[in-house]
C-alpha cells in the first residue's frame, strides 16, 4: 500500500526535475555562442527596443565574425564534391554567409570566367574608394559614347550633367554600360585607360590573382584578358558592403528617380528601374517563405545578355546577410531559376 502511495509522488518529482533540467539546458545554450543565439548581421544591428517587426540600424564599423582559426578576410572553399550541387546547373555558383564567413555552396568558384557585368562592381569600387564627394557633378562628354545600340541604356546626350551618385545608380542598379563610361571619363585622369589601370591596381591591392581587366565594358576583346572568378567578385563585393553603406543603398533600390541638368542647364528627370526581376511584379520569382529571407538587392546582366550573371545580397529574419553569386547561366530565365535553387541552401533558423 505504501508503494502505491509513493509511486505517484515519485513520478511527479521526476517530472519536475526533468523540467528544471530542460530549462537549465536551454538557458545555458542561449547564453553560449551558438545557433540558438541570433546572428549579428554585417553592417546591421537589431534594435533592442524594436517591436515584433525587425528594425535594423547602421553599425558599419562592426567587424564580421570569422571562422575559428581562419585569418581575416579569408573564407574556406572546399572541393566541389563536398557540396550538394544536384540542383545547380549554372556553370559557377557561390553562396556565403557574410556574418560568419561560412561557404554554404561553391561550384567552380575559383575558375576564371569572363568578367562580364561583374566589371561594374570593380569599377564602382574604384569610385567609392577614391571619390570623397558623390554629389560632385560630371558632364557627359559625348552622345551615348559611341556604344552599339544594345549597350546603350541611359541614352546620355553631350553636355548633360549628372552627379557621381546618379551614375553609380545607373551603373549598378540599372546595369548601364554608358554610365560606367561616364564614371571613368569623369574620374580624375579623365580617360578609360587610366580608369582600367586603377581597377587592376585595386584588384592587386586586394590580392585578387585571378582578376584582370582590359576595358570597362565587361566584354572580352580579342588578344586581351577580361576575366575574374566568383571568389574575387565575392571579395570586392564584401569590401564595399563593409566599408560603403552607399553601396548597399544603391543595390537595394527598386527604382531611382534621377534629376539632372540638360545641355542648356534646364532641370530634367528620369526614372531607372532595377534590373533584378525580384522587383518586377510581372515576373513569377519568389523567395522561400520558410527561410524568412528579405532581399537587400543586387545586380545582374540585362535580359539581352547570354550567358547571364547575377549578384544578390539576402538577409534572413535575424539580420544575417548572405551573398549569392551565379555565372555561366544559359539564359536570363535560367539565371533566376538557379538563384531560386541557390537560396534554398541557406539553412532555415526558427
Amino acid at each position: 500500500m505504501m508503494r502505491n502511495c509513493i509511486q505517484p509522488v515519485y513520478k511527479k518529482v521526476s517530472i519536475v526535475l526533468a523540467a528544471c533540467l530542460l530549462c537549465f539546458s536551454v538557458t545555458a545554450c542561449a547564453k553560449s555562442d551558438n545557433i540558438m543565439k541570433p546572428y549579428q548581421p554585417m553592417g546591421y544591428t537589431k534594435d533592442a527596443d524594436a517591436s515584433a517587426e525587425a528594425v535594423y540600424t547602421n553599425d558599419i564599423d562592426k567587424p564580421i565574425k570569422r571562422l575559428d582559426g581562419v585569418a581575416d578576410n579569408t573564407i574556406v572553399i572546399k572541393d566541389d564534391s563536398e557540396y550538394d550541387l544536384t540542383d545547380i546547373t549554372a556553370g559557377q555558383a557561390l553562396l556565403v554567409n557574410l556574418t560568419s564567413g561560412e561557404v554554404l555552396l561553391s561550384k567552380q568558384s575559383l575558375t576564371a570566367i569572363p568578367a562580364g557585368n561583374f566589371t561594374k562592381l570593380f569599377a564602382a569600387y574604384v569610385v567609392f574608394s577614391e571619390e570623397e564627394d558623390l554629389s560632385r557633378s560630371v558632364s557627359i562628354s559625348q552622345d551615348t559614347y559611341n556604344l552599339s545600340s544594345n549597350l546603350v541604356r541611359c541614352k546620355f546626350q553631350k553636355d548633360e550633367t549628372y552627379k557621381l551618385e546618379d551614375l553609380l545608380y545607373a551603373s549598378l542598379m540599372y546595369c548601364a554600360n554608358d554610365a560606367v563610361i561616364a564614371l571613368a571619363l569623369g574620374h580624375p585622369g579623365g580617360s578609360i585607360s587610366s580608369f582600367v589601370k586603377e581597377m587592376n591596381e585595386l584588384s592587386d591591392e586586394l590580392n585578387l590573382k585571378s582578376t584582370e581587366f582590359s576595358n570597362i565594358y565587361g566584354y572580352p576583346v580579342s588578344g586581351s584578358k577580361q576575366e575574374t572568378t566568383l571568389l574575387d567578385v565575392f571579395t570586392v563585393t564584401r569590401e564595399m558592403l563593409e566599408k560603403y553603406p552607399e553601396f548597399t543603398e544603391i543595390i537595394s533600390k527598386p527604382v531611382y528617380y534621377c534629376t539632372y541638368q540638360s545641355s542648356k542647364n534646364a532641370p530634367l528627370s528620369v526614372n531607372w528601374n532595377a534590373s533584378l526581376p525580384y522587383y518586377n511584379t510581372e515576373e513569377n520569382y519568389t523567395l522561400p517563405e520558410h527561410l524568412y529571407l528579405d532581399l537587400v538587392g543586387g545586380i545582374c546582366e540585362p535580359s539581352s545578355c547570354t550567358p547571364s550573371q547575377i549578384c544578390c545580397v539576402f538577409r534572413d529574419y535575424y539580420g544575417t546577410m548572405y551573398l549569392a553569386l551565379l555565372a555561366g547561366c544559359t539564359s536570363y530565365e535560367h539565371c533566376y531559376e538557379q538563384m531560386q535553387n541557390l537560396v534554398l541552401h541557406i539553412p532555415a533558423i526558427y
